[in-house]
């Protein structure tokens, strides 16, 4: 005799609607000037940021000769800064495939857009994070976050300037706590009005370093959602791409937390 199986239910099933990517990360305070229909030179050696608002040091004095004397070595010359490196393109994409069904399809299209949009700013955040660090150089050890903010807001005031402090996310309720938070509408403010970036790639990419920039500037093309048919596998394909660069004219500094 066969034993009788147990008839089950399927469960409901519920499609979670569509969330917007963090407000706090890097495409969030970032100029992108490129437009959807320029041709995206940028791609094959990245941007160089040429710099006109830091670097002046070495073409600056002050007039300390006689006025009415021989004026000496006091001679009122210079060097314009030098270019920096490049900053290189980046190529994002997302991937997901199921059957061939009319819906089926649709819904690949939308979880490959999806996932591009949310998890791209993270990947460019902690692929970023590794020229920020080379940039900055040696970072000044801190013993505490007060501090490492101290240090790189010391290190702007050097150049008259405001800019950017990237920092990891999880360093953000630590910062809260001492105050170093100053909430400007939906924009996170330091002490002297420099804009927080609390990046989810930093978590990874900076750790316990926070870094000073000048603001940033983007370039990158328009998704594209590539898709194709593996019929023998009966199977609906889609990929998100696009390319992206981000870049500064100056690293400002940077700083440790070593407790």
């Amino acid at each position: 005799m066969t034993t009788p199986v147990a008839q089950t239910l399927n469960p409901v099933e519920y499609e979670a609607p569509l969330v917007n990517p963090s407000p706090n990360g890097l495409y969030t305070v970032t100029t992108f000037v490129s437009q959807a229909s320029d041709v995206p030179r940028w791609l094959a050696e990245g941007v160089r940021v040429r710099p006109h608002n830091y670097g002046g040091e070495e073409a600056f004095g002050v007039w300390d000769a006689p006025w009415c004397g021989d004026p000496g070595d006091s001679i009122k010359d210079g060097e314009r800064p030098g270019l920096p490196d490049p900053f290189d393109a980046l190529t994002v994409w997302a991937f997901d495939q199921c059957d061939l069904t009319l819906p089926s399809q649709q819904e690949v299209r939308e979880r490959a857009a999806q996932n591009l949009r949310l998890i791209e700013p993270v990947a460019v955040e902690r692929e970023f994070a590794a020229r920020l660090l080379a940039d900055a150089g040696t970072p000044e050890a801190a013993a505490n976050i007060v501090a490492a903010v101290s240090h790189i807001e010391a290190e702007f005031a050097k150049t008259n300037t405001t800019g950017l402090i990237h920092a990891s996310a999880g360093l953000a309720s630590l910062a809260d706590r001492y105050g170093l938070i100053i909430r400007n509408g939906g924009v996170l403010k330091s002490p002297l009005g420099h804009t927080w970036v609390f990046g989810g790639g930093y978590v990874e990419g900076l750790g316990d370093t926070i870094v000073g920039t000048s603001p940033t500037f983007g370039w990158r093309n328009t998704v594209e959602v590539r898709e194709t048919i593996e019929a023998k596998f009966n199977q609906f394909v889609a990929v998100a791409e696009r390319s992206v660069v981000v870049g500064y004219e100056k690293s400002i500094g940077a700083a440790t937390l070593t407790p």
